[in-house]
């Protein structure tokens, strides 16, 4: 009912002014992701009256650059709603970008959101943004090569290789995957100020400790490169890998390959003193300042939260679901992966929305791709002479 006359004040309210809405919702996810966005956001809107939505797909930059120049300039493009990473939520809101969230709508995400998504969408006193879904990375393993889950990293290396297959792979050029090997060595990654610890003497170490990983025929490529989660998933398709770090988003094509696998939280440097963690996102929608339907605008970021909409959307596009209702009934998190990823999630360490985090984080990976672009392994010479020592 409160829907109903929610839906209805807005829609008597449009009718009055405009008679119709037309919103643009901008994402930074692909094209299949996207799809599946507009798709709910035809359902969510289809009783609030005459609403046209359109999804407009960015790059991850020209998304970002769109939402902090174009967007705050008033240019005539604008747009209404836009799926976001929360750690951008500090630099939009310092921009005056985006919209806050009432709080009778704060009370209500409250009693249906884990308490970290909420957190991710709050500065200060402020919540700023809608928690839509969860991202965190997991080890995707081959069953029939690990009789029991690995322990350490370290316990990869040294299983056999049946039919000389790569024993791990991950992405050298995102500090993402680096993360819960060196959280594993210093611990928390995030300092008491929001600022990225990352220390040169730490990632020097992780990365001569994984070099097993690339010193194997092909092993390298399928550690570097473009399209680098197909390939990963090629080769474990045809055996050629044993194990891989991976997203929710990655388990519907493992199923489609057929090939048996488990996931399970990230394995530790052996010795290491602490556990890796790995880090924990979440997708937001961010209502804009720059749009003519704020007050709708909010009402279908809130319906993208309702159950049915929020289980379909994760479903579809690979995140983990950020609503605590959604653990008890749905049927992704009762198949072993659904169970892993949600260990992988539980287990990891939150990525916080302050100006700080981004600026060291973009360093980090600034650092990484040059290593990463390398056309031939990095020796422990070329490891140790770019990431040097000390922190940055």
């Amino acid at each position: 009912m409160a829907l109903l006359l929610l839906a209805g004040g807005v829609a008597a309210c449009r009718q009055g002014t405009e008679g119709a809405a037309r919103l643009t919702v901008g994402t930074y996810w692909g094209s299949a992701a996207s799809e599946a966005l507009h798709r709910e956001l035809i359902l969510v809107t289809r009783d609030i009256g005459n609403v046209t939505v359109e999804v407009r797909p960015f790059t991850s930059a020209a998304l970002s650059n769109f939402l902090l120049t174009g967007q705050s300039r008033g240019g005539q493009e604008t747009l209404d709603l836009a799926v976001v990473p929360h750690d951008w939520l500090a630099r939009l809101q310092q921009r005056e970008t985006i919209e806050e969230l009432p709080t009778e709508t704060v009370q209500e995400l409250r009693q249906k959101l884990f308490a970290q998504a909420l957190l991710a969408a709050t500065e200060g006193e402020r919540v700023l943004a809608f928690p839509i879904g969860a991202q965190v990375l997991a080890l995707v393993y081959d069953p029939s090569v690990f009789g029991t889950p690995p322990d350490t990293i370290e316990e990869i290396f040294s299983a056999p290789s049946p039919g000389g297959s790569l024993p791990f792979a991950f992405d050298a050029s995102r500090p993402s995957h680096l993360a819960p090997f060196v959280s594993s060595l210093q611990g928390s990654l995030v300092d008491s100020q929001g600022y990225l610890v990352w220390p040169g003497d730490a990632v020097s170490e992780v990365l001569s400790r994984l070099r097993p990983a690339w010193e194997r025929s092909g092993g390298w490529r399928s550690c570097r490169g473009a399209d680098l989660e197909s390939l990963q998933i090629q080769l474990y398709a045809e055996g050629k890998l044993s194990s891989f770090l991976a997203g929710p988003w990655l388990v519907h094509a493992l199923e489609e390959i057929g090939r048996p696998f488990a996931v399970v939280p990230i394995p530790r440097l052996a010795g290491a003193p602490h556990p890796a963690r790995a880090l924990v996102g979440y997708d937001c929608v961010v209502a804009l300042r720059g749009s003519r339907w704020t007050d709708l605008a909010l009402e279908i970021g809130n319906r993208l939260l309702m159950e049915e909409p929020n289980e379909r959307l994760s479903r579809a596009t690979g995140r983990l679901p950020v609503l605590m209702g959604a653990y008890e009934s749905s049927q992704g998190m009762k198949t072993s992966a659904g169970v892993g990823f949600l260990r992988a999630l539980e287990a990891g360490q939150f990525i916080p929305s302050t100006m700080h985090w981004g600026e060291g984080f973009g360093r980090a990976e600034a650092q990484l791709l040059l290593l990463s672009g390398r056309p031939h392994p990095p020796t422990a010479q070329d490891i140790r002479s770019l990431l040097g020592g000390g922190r940055s």
